[in-house]
């Protein structure tokens, strides 16, 4: 990743331009905001090489896409690429911002060019398969995933990401063995012990959840998703549980316990509850969020218009 090249770069900043506090507060993640002011420094100082302030556009345009903000990620990620040569991160981050933002086209071309500067880098053929995915287009999610994981077979996320692309193509069996591979890859990754459950129930294979959760973190999110799952709290509890104080983790954590609600009530046939938890996903999840897909998928599959 270019955060490496920054640190590196740093060590040489000039200091003809702005300070090397400056430099440092940009190069800093933990505080998104003292970054971004520090960029902005660094950007607005005189002096500054175009190396120097196309590293400082980056890490700027990544605290603004980490603070949800992907208008000006965009305009920051663009910035760095007038600036310097073409970096296949660069593309891949400015990709994920255009799907932030929904622009599913726009991402898919910048994941094309970071996969031409980088054929060997998982992220962008990861990337690209989520917005295939979000697409419907089933055929280029699945092989996308296929090259994440023939680029590094143990690639949890992945196979799990191909499984419920197999779902949504109708290939329940190959979804069920993708998502169990998952599992086994990762068995604390409570995601994937999720969709095991939601496949294996529409396989008619009983539920393997029980046993699962002595791996998985049963305090941290999302458990209480988990815990709906199991019957040990209600669909209202597990909403009422995704409150965060920070509003972007709050906005994911509402996203996923609407959409898996909308998978339980699937299961159970709730069908009433399954139109409404599937548009309230489809319309308020974050559209870099495989769930953001994955409802507009189950709206698209019912013959449900949102």
């Amino acid at each position: 990743m270019l955060w490496a090249v920054v640190a590196a770069s740093l060590a040489t900043a000039p200091v003809s331009g702005a300070s090397q506090r400056d430099h440092a507060d940009c190069n800093q993640a933990a505080d998104r905001d003292r970054s971004i002011a520090g960029c902005t420094r660094v950007l607005e100082a005189r002096g500054e090489t175009a190396r120097s302030r196309a590293i400082a556009a980056y890490n700027r345009g990544n605290a603004y896409y980490a603070k949800g903000d992907y208008d000006r990620a965009i305009a920051d990620y663009t910035e760095t690429i007038w600036l310097d040569p073409p970096s296949a991160a660069v593309f891949n981050n400015r990709g994920k911002a255009y799907l932030g933002r929904g622009d599913l086209d726009r991402a898919i071309a910048d994941y094309n060019e970071a996969i031409r500067l980088d054929p060997k880098s998982v992220n962008p053929f990861n990337n690209r398969g989520k917005a295939y995915l979000g697409k419907g287009d089933y055929g280029r999610a699945i092989a996308d995933y296929a090259e994440v994981i023939r680029l590094d077979p143990r690639n949890a996320d992945s196979y799990r990401l191909r499984g419920i692309a197999y779902l949504y193509s109708g290939n329940v069996a190959k979804a069920l063995a993708d998502v169990i591979r998952a599992s086994e890859a990762d068995p604390t990754d409570a995601y994937s012990a999720l969709w095991v459950d939601i496949v294996g129930r529409r396989n008619n294979v009983p539920s393997r959840l029980p046993q699962a959760v002595a791996k998985i973190d049963m305090v941290a999110w999302p458990a209480p998703v988990i815990r709906m799952f199991l019957g040990q709290m209600t669909p209202a509890d597990a909403l009422a549980a995704a409150d965060d104080p920070d509003a972007g983790k709050k906005k994911g954590r509402v996203c996923e316990a609407n959409f898996y609600g909308g998978e339980l009530a699937l299961l159970t046939r709730a069908q009433d509850e399954v139109t409404h938890l599937f548009r309230l996903a489809a319309s308020d999840c974050p559209k870099n969020f495989d769930e953001w897909g994955a409802a507009n998928v189950e709206l698209k599959a019912l013959g449900i218009a949102r």
